[in-house]
């Protein structure tokens, strides 16, 4: 009798567990929020769609973490390697951008097919440029539909799909965000730069040197109509290399620093900041935030420059590196300065000043510092976003692998809180209008 009760009462709680079971997971199907993360990775010069493997992986290795998801709540990652500029990479950033904005529009509309009858399922957009893929990317932001005004998507007659896609966060690795003009390893004179442009004789080095009439990077800085698509992200990232260990892209250009700017760039104490900072592994020299402002000295077009006989463009009608530098940290950015140093072999080092440790510090202050001469192997540019556009070099940069980890752990959580938060504030919106 007592064996067959406890049998009874067994099956009874295991009739209980199932149908709890099934109770949640029918709230799991109908009432479950799911996140679809669209990340585009974007290579950079003379680079590969494999460049980013490796960063791609640690992304989708963070995603799945069980923090990121529970019965209400779920976060998925979908990762286009992007390959519109695969051997297309000389022809110059405006020609990269529109191509790499068509792979993007034909990629997005992909996906929001594939979710046309999920309405619970929310699209965000974040995008992760390494080096010439960072202006790529920020000069496809001006070519998509996504991120024009109503009246100019209603009247597109490409324009597909009224689907919310949340962007979220932008990032660039070791990206020449002011060019190369100055910003070279060894710095060279002014009057040889075109001719130096001219011996490669591709439009991107014009684009990079601002030689022979270009302006595209200049005009991306100051103008609107390619800032306005970096400020609807909830976050901007620019992680650069510092101490003179990126023989390819300054410290100054990857995070846009400038000796005549005093653009204050906060502190950020990893233990003591309400803002999300990167885990300092060893290599984090410093993590800073520029904060947005209100106020907007861009303009929304721009006047035709004539260039100088060496081919340059006239510096009396050319807008200021200040004001580049300074268009782009009023839009508030995470700015994280690698020291790669610690990878290298200690010999190669020289000694470097310690940086004081204040509240803020200047544009200036940063550049002073960060361009003192550190190192003479200057190999971080693949290094430290574990390159992987081959086996081989997979193998090289593994020493950047725990970089990549840390940044992808940091942009995933970012996308996390950003998407859950932003499609709370919209729905309140959407119910208070309604």
């Amino acid at each position: 009798m007592i064996r067959r009760l406890s049998k009874t009462l067994r099956f009874v709680a295991t009739l209980l567990l199932l149908l709890l079971l099934q109770q949640c997971s029918g709230l799991s199907s109908s009432d479950r929020t799911t996140y679809r993360h669209l990340v585009v990775l974007v290579h950079g010069y003379l680079g590969s769609d494999r460049e980013q493997d490796y960063l791609g992986e640690a992304l989708r290795k963070e995603i799945k973490k069980p923090c990121h998801s529970n019965n209400i709540i779920q976060h998925q990652l979908v990762v286009l390697n992007s390959k519109a500029n695969v051997q297309k990479s000389t022809d110059g950033v405006a020609m990269g951008g529109k191509r790499l904005a068509a792979e993007i529009t034909e990629w997005m509309e992909q996906q929001i097919a594939e979710i046309e009858h999920e309405p619970s399922t929310v699209l965000t957009f974040s995008l992760i440029g390494n080096s010439l893929g960072g202006l790529y990317g920020r000069y496809a932001l001006a070519e998509l539909d996504l991120f024009r005004t109503n009246d100019s998507a209603t009247n597109d007659t490409n324009h597909r799909s009224t689907r919310t896609v949340l962007p979220l966060v932008f990032c660039t690795t070791s990206s020449p965000h002011l060019g190369t003009s100055q910003e070279t390893f060894i710095e060279l004179p002014r009057w040889i730069e075109p001719h130096v442009a001219t011996v490669f004789r591709q439009q991107t080095m014009n684009d990079l040197f601002g030689a022979h009439g270009s302006t595209v990077i200049r005009d991306m800085c100051v103008t609107n109509e390619y800032l306005s698509p970096l400020q609807q992200f909830q976050k901007r990232v620019a992680v650069a290399n510092a101490y003179k260990t990126d023989f390819l892209v300054s410290v100054s250009s990857g995070a846009f620093l400038s000796l005549d700017s005093d653009s204050i760039h906060h502190h950020q104490d990893t233990l003591a900041s309400s803002t999300r900072m990167m885990n300092d592994m060893g290599h984090v020299a410093l993590q800073v935030i520029t904060k947005p402002t209100t106020t907007t000295t861009t303009t929304t077009t721009t006047e035709p420059t004539q260039p100088r006989n060496d081919g340059r463009v006239d510096e009396s009608n050319a807008t200021t590196l200040r004001k580049c530098v300074e268009s782009l940290d009023n839009l508030g950015w995470h700015k994280i300065f690698i020291d790669a140093r610690d990878i290298l072999p200690g010999f190669v080092n020289l000694k470097t000043p310690d940086l004081e440790s204040r509240p803020s510090y200047t544009s200036r202050e940063l550049k002073e510092h960060f361009e003192t001469f550190g190192t003479l192997f200057p190999i971080a540019h693949p290094l430290n976003m574990a390159n992987s556009r081959t086996d081989w070099y997979r193998k090289i940069t593994q020493s950047g692998q725990p970089i990549m980890d840390a940044l992808a752990e940091l942009l995933v959580s970012d996308m996390v809180e950003f998407s859950e938060t932003q499609h709370s504030t919209n729905q309140q919106i959407a119910n208070g209008q309604s």
